[in-house]
């Protein structure tokens, strides 16, 4: 095993920060965090996930649409996981200042996406009725890994983090870590990735009769003045004879969704995992950014026709309205939180594997007050998730859907230490159990939505998930 990185035992029975964290830790008399960040050598981020067989229930997995950024956590050094009706944005951040308090970072100044980071999301709804579907997932569940991989600039870095307690055995703390450490870096180069083959499940729609009279209704209700727009969801559930596999999924998703967001986030023996084209809000240093995405056609078959489709998208009144309304809402979002602000006059197209959209992107300076998860607040959720007016809007798809939306559509990411990261709205995703998945879509309804039409835009926003579980997407 030529060039493979080995933690040798007495580098990590000397691990910097560790005797100083066991010392603060005692004279403070409280748990205090130490970070260690190193690169290693070259790997797949995927086979580092998926050999991580022991740490199943707190892997996650995270990877921008540029794939600047790539992220794996697997163990959990730490846990933030809250129902809570209100505030879950203000506790999960005055949580995460409370735990970086005293913290010991080796080396003080590392890459992006490197260091103490959280990785997690949120609920859709917090005042939406609960059900078993989405057990062991709360309004909001955060991660510290215990073992983080970055990927990041064509290099890969591994942070181990550790939240030590007064009175704690340093040496045989620092022993455990470098088992573990060599363990996980070992499995992850040996581990082969494969193409994995094709599944054969069933399908079942969960009362598609229902949802298209509840668009039906809403359009009405639109065209009378209740409200602007509202996102409303559906849900396959899938069933198969052997077990799923978030592997598998993510693997297929890579490789059939390069241009969006891929996520996974697992809790207990469930995985929700997806391929999103949408960014909430990220923060990098002093700037924040965010897009607006809405309006929906199909792809072409063939070049000429994906052009043409395209542009009818891009003249047509109904998806030219309803992408207005976002760029509406997220343009005043971000002149309450920011400065600066940057929004194009008109939107370009952002086409994926499946459908192209409408795309607008939003940019500004943070005011001093405002963090990323203020914002993520501010904006969640947007137009294009929810609807508008904001609260109406929630209030009509909690009183009317019909369903659990758990964290469907909802923020799901990351946050450093210093403040940054980035959220994306968690659509083109399933949720997966054992031999059963549920997956979700849904569509922008306003006062001339024919229900027809809206219930053919979710079979178009069904394929990536449907092919992501072996399917072919159809």
């Amino acid at each position: 095993m030529g060039g493979r990185t080995v933690t040798t035992m007495r580098e990590l029975h000397n691990l910097a920060g560790l005797k100083e964290g066991a010392a603060r830790a005692r004279r403070e008399q409280r748990p205090v965090l130490v970070s260690r960040t190193r690169l290693v050598n070259s790997l797949d981020p995927l086979s580092f996930f998926a050999s991580a067989t022991g740490y199943r229930g707190t892997r996650n997995f995270w990877s921008d649409p540029d794939r600047e950024v790539t992220l794996v956590g697997v163990g959990a050094a730490w846990k933030l996981e809250t129902h809570t009706r209100e505030d879950s944005y203000l506790k999960t951040g005055q949580e995460w200042d409370h735990l970086l308090k005293g913290a010991i970072r080796v080396p003080a100044e590392a890459p992006t996406g490197t260091g103490p980071l959280l990785l997690g999301g949120f609920s859709f709804d917090p005042l939406a009725g609960k059900t078993p579907l989405w057990e062991g997932f709360f309004d909001a569940s955060f991660i510290l890994p215990q073992f983080l991989l970055t990927v990041t600039g064509g290099e890969c870095w591994l942070t181990v983090n550790v939240l030590l307690h007064p009175g704690e055995d340093v040496e045989q703390r620092g022993k455990m870590l470098a088992e573990q450490e060599d363990e996980l870096l070992e499995a992850a180069e040996d581990f082969h990735l494969f193409p994995p083959a094709r599944a054969s499940f069933d399908v079942v729609e969960v009362e598609p009769d229902r949802w298209k009279k509840t668009v039906a209704t809403a359009a009405r209700e639109i065209r009378e003045g209740a409200l602007e727009k509202v996102v409303l969801a559906r849900q396959l559930r899938v069933q198969s004879e052997t077990s799923f596999s978030p592997e598998a999924g993510l693997y297929r998703l890579r490789e059939r969704q390069p241009h969006s967001f891929l996520f996974a986030v697992e809790r207990g023996e469930a995985c929700f995992l997806g391929a999103s084209p949408e960014r909430l809000v990220k923060r990098e240093g002093e700037r924040l950014y965010s897009t607006c995405l809405a309006g929906t056609t199909r792809r072409g078959e063939d070049p000429e026709e994906d052009r043409k489709l395209g542009e009818e998208l891009l003249s047509d009144p109904k998806n030219e309205g309803e992408h207005a309304v976002v760029v509406h809402m997220i343009r005043e979002a971000f002149q309450q939180g920011c400065s600066q602000v940057r929004v194009p006059d008109s939107p370009t197209l952002y086409r994926v594997r499946d459908v192209q959209h409408l795309f607008t992107p939003v940019e500004g300076t943070p005011l001093p007050e405002t963090t990323l998860l203020s914002m993520v607040q501010q904006l969640h959720p947007t137009p294009a998730l929810g609807g508008f007016p904001q609260k109406e809007a929630v209030a009509r798809i909690r009183e009317t859907e019909g369903m659990d939306r758990g964290w469907y559509s909802a923020p799901v990411g990351w946050l450093d230490y210093r403040g940054d990261g980035e959220f994306a709205c968690a659509i083109r995703s399933g949720l997966i159990r054992g031999r059963e998945a549920s997956l979700f879509a849904g569509c922008g309804i306003v006062g001339d939505s024919e229900p027809d039409s809206e219930y053919e835009e979710t079979k178009l926003k069904f394929k990536p998930m449907l092919s992501a579980l072996g399917g072919d997407g159809r």
